[in-house]
């Protein structure tokens, strides 16, 4: 017989895939007809719940596997069947080199990549946001001193600077995602202490990068210190940051995935003055 190597490539699972694996029992005449055979071997990948295998020969007597039985030290049995019968050889007349099957159609497409998978649905668990009040930006400070002087003290200035928006999709959980994964939503936001989706507007993200808007901000401000006082004016920008769990759903055809994570944003108010009396 002609076996060369039968090699399972991956087990491919929620977190990822294996390297490959040849499979060959050492004094044993393995890949017999009605036979049942059983290979361990080692990984240090962890893929999570089990949703495929790969298998690939380099041999020319043809191979037809029924069922592939497949479990972890973190996972329990798993039954993946050779659905449609498929034989594997080198001998293109007899079947092709390698195949994947998996639990169901819907897992064979994994993972979520460009192009080949839509994003049906955003939602945000607001309950559960976290926000977090930052230090402000300080574009530009001026103390006006009429401690000594029986009048108003007054001066102009002119304040300019950016603000930005700094947000980031995180994958924590879900269908495995390969590459960059660009996708449109609205973003969640904070607005009077309290998280909400901004609906107005639609950006287009990509999972795992940040999104960074700028916007330039510029103004003349009056600082006075009424007499006898001596006052700080401060152009300055409030800074707050959201951090709030999302659910994704994923569809292609009538095939649909999840895929769980964080969006945290941060972000700058607009410019505006404050003064305080020192």
């Amino acid at each position: 017989k002609q076996w060369y190597q039968r090699r399972v490539r991956g087990i491919h699972g929620m977190k990822g895939v294996t390297a490959w694996f040849e499979m060959d029992l050492s004094g044993t005449n393995d890949f017999t007809r009605g036979d049942t055979d059983y290979y361990t071997f080692w990984r240090n990948e962890e893929v999570g719940e089990i949703l495929c295998v790969e298998m690939h020969t380099g041999g020319s007597d043809a191979l037809l596997v029924y069922k592939i039985k497949v479990k972890s030290s973190f996972t329990s049995w798993v039954d993946i069947y050779n659905t449609k019968g498929q034989w594997l050889s080198r001998d293109r007349d007899e079947g092709i080199t390698q195949d994947k099957w998996c639990v169901d159609e819907c897992a064979k497409d994994l993972p979520l990549t460009q192009g080949a998978w839509q994003l049906d649905r955003n939602t945000f668990d607001l309950p559960k946001a976290q926000i977090t009040t930052l230090d402000p930006w300080i574009i530009e400070s001026h103390e006006m001193n009429a401690t000594d002087s029986t009048e108003d003290i007054e001066t102009e200035y002119y304040a300019s600077g950016y603000s930005h928006q700094r947000m980031t999709f995180t994958k924590t959980d879900g269908a495995p995602i390969s590459g960059s994964l660009p996708f449109s939503t609205s973003p969640a936001n904070v607005v009077d202490d309290a998280a909400v989706v901004d609906d107005s507007v639609t950006k287009d993200f990509t999972m795992g990068a940040q999104f960074v808007e700028v916007k330039a901000q510029n103004e003349w401000y009056a600082c006075r210190a009424p007499a006898g006082k001596k006052v700080r004016c401060s152009a300055r920008m409030d800074r707050v940051h959201i951090k709030v769990p999302f659910v994704q759903v994923w569809k292609r055809g009538s095939c649909m995935w999840f895929v769980n994570g964080f969006f945290e944003r941060t972000g700058d108010g607009d410019l505006y003055q404050h003064i305080e009396e020192i």
